[in-house]
């Protein structure tokens, strides 16, 4: 980056926090996890929210980049009439942990939602994962296909990170040494928050503060911001084309809801994953963004009850 680029990245973030100095504070919310799973990573233990409702055959939703277990608040009491729906803040998200380590690539993270699934003996398990939290989930999924015990029925990918992709404007600030760092520490986080979601949602006007408190107030402490950093920077390191080579491979029904607006990880890549997948069905949701189960809930609920038939 040149000195110029980087000067006007400087002065970007300058004008953000004058503007959010003028804007009204957003309240923040401490939501309370049901319980918490230890797990050990490198021998070090490293505990994950969890969130469960319900009874009945298992399903479990994990969320995407920089949100939390909170994404699925919309749909989860639904879902939860007919079956255990149990939710997972995943490493250095929500109210899970947020150690100071490297250990936050999408294979770190589905060795941990594999300890856990096997842990608590989830089986016939139905396993939801939106944006970063599909491309974990698919990890997970490929890794119990191959396993002569199988314990995930059905695999359900919602706006699902699986390909080498350009990444964001924002995402390539956060990448770019230096910079992505003072970023974080210069833009408060409510205001990092607000507008990635305004990116995020194809009608920005359905943007809820309560939403942007929620998530924002992980990014308060050095180890949200750690972790957020690290994750980014990770996802230019995932070896991809090996995932990819696996996908014609994976028999597990799937199911991929999309946004048809979707700027994130447009559609293009989940018709070519659906193509890529010898048994998937795809379900488009029109007039929405990138988290279609926070912005469009009703039309998510239904896909997932249609696909699931509870």
């Amino acid at each position: 980056m040149s000195f110029g680029s980087f000067s006007k990245t400087i002065a970007s973030a300058l004008s953000c926090v004058a503007l959010a100095s003028c804007a009204p504070m957003l309240q923040v919310l401490q939501s309370v996890p049901g319980s918490y799973y230890e797990a050990s990573e490198n021998g070090q233990p490293v505990r994950l929210a969890v969130r469960e409702k319900g009874r009945g055959r298992p399903m479990l939703l994990l969320h995407g980049l920089g949100a939390s277990s909170y994404t699925w608040h919309e749909i989860m009491p639904q879902l939860a009439k007919s079956q255990r729906v149990i939710a997972l803040d995943l490493k250095g998200f929500g109210d899970s942990d947020k150690p100071l380590d490297d250990a936050y690539s999408i294979a770190d993270q589905a060795k941990l939602v594999q300890a856990y699934i096997a842990q608590n003996n989830l089986r016939g398990l139905t396993l939801v994962g939106h944006s970063y939290g599909g491309a974990v989930a698919m990890a997970v999924a490929l890794d119990d296909a191959a396993a002569s015990r199988r314990r995930i029925d059905k695999l359900i990918l919602i706006d699902s990170l699986n390909y080498n992709q350009p990444v964001p404007f924002f995402f390539r600030l956060l990448q770019t040494p230096v910079v992505g760092e003072l970023g974080l520490n210069l833009i408060p986080p409510d205001v990092q928050i607000s507008r990635a979601l305004s990116v995020a949602y194809y009608r920005a006007s359905k943007v809820d503060p309560e939403t942007v408190a929620v998530y924002a107030n992980p990014l308060q402490s050095e180890g949200g911001k750690h972790a957020l950093l690290k994750t980014v920077d990770s996802l230019m390191n995932e070896n991809a084309d090996t995932f990819v080579s696996r996908y014609r491979t994976l028999n597990t029904p799937t199911l991929l809801i999309w946004c048809a607006h979707d700027r994130i990880v447009p559609i293009t890549f989940g018709k070519r994953l659906f193509h890529d997948l010898p048994n998937a069905t795809i379900d488009v949701i029109e007039e929405c963004g990138h988290i279609p189960q926070e912005e469009e809930p009703a039309q998510t609920l239904a896909a997932i009850q249609k696909f699931t038939g509870r």
